[in-house]
């Protein structure tokens, strides 16, 4: 059996692999190291060196610009586009991990890879056990097939590859590899910038090599040629031999150090360049395969099935495992805990999974019920171990667990998926540990039928991990001056949101089902009328609600523009509603279907035995700081849609209580003035007046005797927003349905009215490409890995994040103060009345009717100093530059409040 061999020209390869994501957000380190073509050079190498089993893997790369070629033709590979920065960057750490993955490359001043791959494959030519693989796209290439020799040709991406033998060569372009560079000569190759003859193009060539051979024997029999053909090539004699040979790939270097050694792929050195890069996805993939690297537990555990008064420590590591993600609902897969006295698996004096439903207070451990409410405790997600707990009938306090990785994780960097181990990634690449779901599996796929020590090793570590990684948490957090934002803000703000879960949000299942009834009829209907106006197009297995029917419907039969490459989001439908009168019903019937899906049915599966809906706040997801909500989501109810906002009519209280709503009015604005000392900005809030219309005075050169209309308080509102969100005049042009020269203008006089904004944007961003990152008031980070993309939009897109993030961010942060301090004080003053909900900038209270006056005064006035209390947490060491105002309303229910 032969030895096969592959040579790589490494840099065809890279172009590939940069080209295959170019347009898209670039994946960087956190540093801002671009490393997308290097991690698709790496996945389609391996992935064909693993699928081929090659004996031996060489890769060669161009050496500088210049070759011996550009000295025979001055042109030689003029007007190729200039190499995207992003990617020269990259030519390095592609070199580097072949080094590190011990696959030995060249690359020789003067030549080419073509040259260093046909050197290469002359030698092993001359090995009767060999057969050679030339991984390229450079058709030049071709010239180098033989019997032993055949280039492999990347299709799409590089899991299909077309190989090229002598056979399928004659079959594309009908000549044999020796005639390749003879097929060059005549008709040249545009992509190098060789001449070839003009007016010789494929066929004529293809013609002529076959009936000559070769250029040498072609022009010797020039005369058998007539008329206009021969003039050509007359005339383009010289070119053509320069062509062929320019297209020659030199096959006689002098390569040193050339070794034809088994290739042993070193994963040691591969997992040290996945560390240095941050590739962890491939650190995972390869890691495996590196059996010297696949860490078993070691630590000795003991399993428990009831607690006892010796294991009891002041502190403990706990960690709580739920099947799934509503901790509210899931059955509890086990507890790990380890401290002192050692480490344990407490199975709960039961061998069966405990389902939270069917939890008995007889079960309840004693022992482990003192133990929780006597010791401190550090757990990853204390939200989730604290519900579960108190789910299966054991109490204890939130004061007691006084660390919580998760949070910590996040606040240190906000864009890292909130999971365990993409948490432990971001702290210690190096360290390999199983995701969930490859120990319990994905989706339906989920079960608990696995090997009992296999969970119980999985739950340990976790357990260990949290210990191990505590003290480098909150070292970064110091270094980052974010202990504060940690320690006063996330922290406590965790066990807020404990209580407001828990207690939960009363709903009326009898409204509930009414509106559900409704809207099931409007879409009936609905579905009737279109069907009706569409029966000449349609047949009768139609579904509206299906894209690709009604891609087919509308772009095929009815024949409308197809202004979105045939999509039918919604966005598409809006610019076709003046094309024919069924869109608008069609765009009405997927609304209701959202409205039903979503809202109605999707809240029913959510209802507890308590007829109260628990949801889960989600602390650590958004990057501004924002809470968002699911399980059900009740973030996304809107109140300036009608028909969404009557949803909120399901969530009622009793005779005994009110619910109160308290919402920071244009607080983002408020925060904006603030941070960038905005003048005219602050005396605008200062006396009370319209934010709007004052900026539409600036905007529209108003005096105070001029009326402000509507329509310009309209267009300044969406620039006092608009600024907010990184404004360009593309954006406000088409928001505002204007030219884009008028939208310039615009945001001209909007910046000469408050100058301090814009020199806030420039600083800014400044600060963002020389850091990496903005901050909020709160120190609170963002990562913007956008900004050292050289993809124009995907910086504009970053550009915009930083200078939105410290604002939006600053709001959350005061929002979360304002909620800490309401609840302290709620707690202080003994009042039964509870905080139930956070959406946006609103808090909503489910208040005692007793309370109610003694409540609103405390709120009203704990929201008003929490930007202050704010500043004084963070050591800003001043007081803010604006007041901030809340609105409140009171009702029975959702509906009516505001």
């Amino acid at each position: 059996m032969k030895n096969k061999f592959l040579l790589v020209d490494g840099n065809a390869l890279i172009f590939r692999a940069f080209y295959s994501s170019y347009g898209r957000a670039t994946l960087t380190t956190k540093s801002g190291i671009p490393t997308n073509a290097v991690y698709s050079f790496i996945n389609m190498l391996m992935n064909i060196i693993e699928k081929n089993d090659y004996f031996c893997v060489k890769v060669a790369f161009d050496k500088g610009k210049k070759t011996f070629r550009h000295d025979k033709l001055k042109d030689y590979k003029a007007g190729r586009a200039k190499t995207p920065s992003e990617l020269v960057m990259q030519f390095p750490i592609v070199r580097e991990f072949l080094t590190n993955v011990n696959i030995e490359w060249f690359e020789v001043d003067n030549y080419e890879a073509d040259d260093i791959i046909g050197t290469i494959s002359k030698i092993l030519e001359e090995d009767q056990e060999a057969e050679t693989h030339i991984l390229t796209s450079d058709q030049d290439m071709y010239q180098l097939i033989s019997d032993k020799t055949f280039v492999l040709s990347p299709q799409i991406g590089t899991s299909d590859l077309m190989v090229y033998n002598k056979e399928r060569l004659f079959e594309k372009w009908g000549v044999t590899p020796e005639q390749v560079i003879d097929y060059k000569g005549l008709r040249g190759d545009s992509s190098d910038n060789i001449k070839g003859v003009a007016g010789i193009g494929e066929k004529s060539a293809k013609e002529l090599l076959q009936e000559f051979h070769n250029l040498e024997n072609l022009y010797e029999n020039i005369d058998l040629i007539k008329g206009a053909k021969q003039a050509k090539l007359v005339a383009g004699k010289e070119d053509a031999f320069l062509s062929k040979e320019i297209a020659t790939i030199f096959r006689d270097m002098q390569l040193d150090k050339i070794s034809f050694e088994k290739t042993i792929i070193d994963f040691a050195g591969l997992r040290d360049f996945f560390i240095r890069y941050e590739m962890n996805s491939l650190l995972k993939k390869y890691n495996s395969k590196n059996e010297e690297n696949v860490v078993e537990l070691k630590t000795e555990y003991e399993i428990i099935n009831k607690w006892n008064q010796k294991y009891n420590d002041i502190e403990n590591y706990i960690y709580l495992e739920t099947l799934n993600d509503n901790y509210h609902t899931s059955d509890v897969i086990g507890i790990s805990i380890v401290n002192s006295k050692g480490n344990f698996y407490y199975s709960f004096n039961s061998s069966e999974e405990i389902s939270i439903f069917n939890w008995n207070e007889s079960i309840v451990d004693q022992n482990f019920q003192y133990f929780l409410l006597n010791s401190k405790f550090k757990t990853y997600d204390i939200k989730k171990t604290i519900i579960a707990l108190k789910k299966m009938g054991y109490e204890t306090k939130s004061d007691l667990f006084i660390y919580d990785m998760m949070i910590g994780c996040y606040v240190l960097n906000s864009n890292i998926k909130s999971s365990f181990e993409q948490h432990v990634i971001m702290l210690d690449p190096s360290n390999e540990i199983k995701t969930f779901e490859e120990i319990f599996g994905k989706g339906v796929k989920r079960t608990l039928l696995i090997d009992e020590k296999i969970k119980m090793d999985y739950l340990v570590n976790k357990s260990l991990i949290i210990k191990k990684y505590e003290q480098d948490v909150l070292k970064q957090l110091q270094e980052n001056n974010q202990t504060s934002l940690y320690e006063k803000i996330e922290l406590p703000f965790a066990k807020v949101l404990i209580d407001m879960e828990v207690e939960g949000i009363q709903v009326d299942k009898d409204e509930l089902a009414t509106q559900e009834k409704n809207i099931l009829e409007l879409l009936t209907n609905l579905e009737i009328e279109i069907k009706n106006d569409l029966k000449d197009f349609i047949g009768d297995n139609f579904n509206v609600g299906s894209p690709k029917q009604l891609k087919e419907l509308l772009f095929d039969k009815l024949q409308l523009p197809d202004y979105n490459k045939g999509s039918t989001d919604r966005e598409t439908l809006e610019s076709l509603q003046d094309k024919h009168p069924v869109i608008s019903k069609i765009i009405s019937f997927r609304k209701y279907s959202k409205l039903h899906s979503t809202y109605l049915k999707g809240f029913e599966k959510f209802i507890h035995p308590d007829s109260k809906v628990h949801t889960i706040f989600n602390q650590t997801l958004t990057n501004t700081g924002r809470l968002s909500s699911s399980y059900p989501n009740i973030q996304n109810i809107s109140v300036r849609d009608e028909e969404q906002k009557n949803v909120r009519k399901i969530f009622v209280t009793n005779d005994e209580n009110l619910y109160l709503s308290f919402d920071y009015s244009q607080i983002e604005l408020r925060v904006l003035a603030d941070i960038v000392n905005e003048e005219k900005l602050i005396q605008i809030f200062s006396m009370n007046r319209d934010i709007h219309s004052e900026a539409a005075r600036s905007i529209f050169n108003l005096n105070e005797d001029q009326e402000v209309d509507s329509e310009q308080r309209r267009v300044a509102k969406v620039f006092n927003f608009g600024i907010l969100y990184g404004l360009s005049d593309f954006g406000l042009a088409k928001d505002l349905k204007i030219s884009i020269p008028q939208a310039k203008e615009y945001i001209k006089a909007y910046y000469q009215a408050f100058p301090q904004i814009l020199k806030f944007k420039e600083q800014v961003i400044k600060f963002g490409y020389e850091n990496g990152y903005v901050e909020t008031l709160g120190n609170r980070r963002r990562y913007i890995y956008e900004l050292s993309n050289s993809n124009y939009m995907v910086k504009q897109f970053g550009e915009r994040a930083a200078v939105n993030a410290p604002i939006q961010g600053t709001a959350a942060d005061i929002l979360k103060v304002a909620m800490i301090n309401v609840f302290e004080n709620l707690n202080k003053s003994n009042f039964n009345s509870k905080m139930i909900a956070q959406i946006h900038d609103e808090i909503i209270l489910l208040v005692k009717k007793e309370e109610l006056e003694q409540v609103k005064t405390m709120v009203l006035e704990t929201m008003k100093n929490a930007y202050n209390d704010l500043l004084k947490i963070s050591n800003k060491n001043r007081e803010a530059l604006v007041d901030l105002e809340i609105n409140y309303s009171q009702a029975k229910d959702w509906f009516n409040l505001k």
